[in-house]
């Protein structure tokens, strides 16, 4: 199970390492500076330090401190009101883990309330990874839900299609490593991605999109395939089916030479 996992989580690296990369950036960024994205950014950096964790310990954890989460405190030093045990302050929201599961299906959920008494207290955030691969990520505010989106909250030069093209440039490295790993556990490649243990990240609404047939799987922005060539060479091939890049096409062999074909929409940034 953890090679499958190491080989998520190198999927995820942009992503859940430094969320530099916009794989989704559309449109206009959400207001850096707002409430919301001081939720936002912290739970981004909650998520990034489970996932670190598991890749360490085979295991999410509910205890913040010990997973190195610690979310900033206010300009003049204040934090947030706990509502009990188990919670960690941040300026104007306060964190918890609510739930993990272990082994062989890990999964984790957390939630971020607002502080009675700001402009956060009608605001609660959940982040989680509920299935393999997958993740869910969303905010309410006075009762309106809505799926928060990697973008958001990120300064406006992340919103290019050369941005959005990074998605699929670390899925496919993502799977070139597992690719290399399984050759080098069975002596061949597969075009099998299930065996090869690749999962790319999904949408934070939990979907994905579908390809023309059973061979490709779905991250969010890009479907994927591997093509074995011979009995030492394969081509994997990364498409964008949404977006501004729809089109757009990133192909890597088994030397690790990566070729990307743009397809950008005339309103591209």
């Amino acid at each position: 199970m953890m090679r499958h996992t190491m080989r998520w989580l190198s999927v995820m690296g942009g992503l859940c390492f430094s969320w530099a990369p916009v794989a989704m950036a559309e449109g206009t960024p959400v207001d850096c500076g707002g409430v919301d994205c001081e939720g936002i950014r912290e739970m981004k950096a909650l998520f990034e330090a489970e996932s670190s964790y598991l890749a360490e310990k085979d295991r999410y954890s509910q205890d913040l401190a010990g997973v190195g989460f610690s979310p900033a405190a206010c300009a003049d030093g204040s934090r947030a009101p706990v509502p009990g045990p188990g919670w960690v302050a941040g300026c104007h929201f306060a964190y918890q883990v609510t739930a993990v599961t272990g082994l062989p299906n890990p999964s984790f959920t957390a939630v971020a309330q607002g502080a009675a008494g700001t402009s956060a207290a009608d605001v609660t955030l959940r982040i989680g990874a509920p299935t393999y691969g997958n993740i869910v990520f969303w905010l309410e505010r006075s009762g309106v839900r809505r799926t928060v989106t990697w973008d958001e909250c990120l300064p406006a030069p992340s919103f290019s299609c050369a941005a959005q093209e990074r998605e699929g440039v670390q899925g496919i490295r993502g799977l070139f490593t597992g690719e290399r790993a399984l050759f080098a556990e069975k002596d061949r490649y597969s075009s099998n991605l299930t065996e090869v243990g690749f999962l790319p990240l999904s949408c934070t609404d939990g979907t994905r999109p579908s390809g023309p047939d059973s061979s490709w799987v779905g991250g969010c922005r890009f479907i994927y395939r591997v093509e074995v060539t011979g009995p030492f060479s394969f081509i994997a091939t990364a498409r964008a089916v949404s977006g501004l890049i729809a089109g757009t096409t990133i192909r890597i062999d088994e030397t690790g030479t990566l070729t990307l074909t743009p397809v950008h929409d005339s309103t591209c940034p």
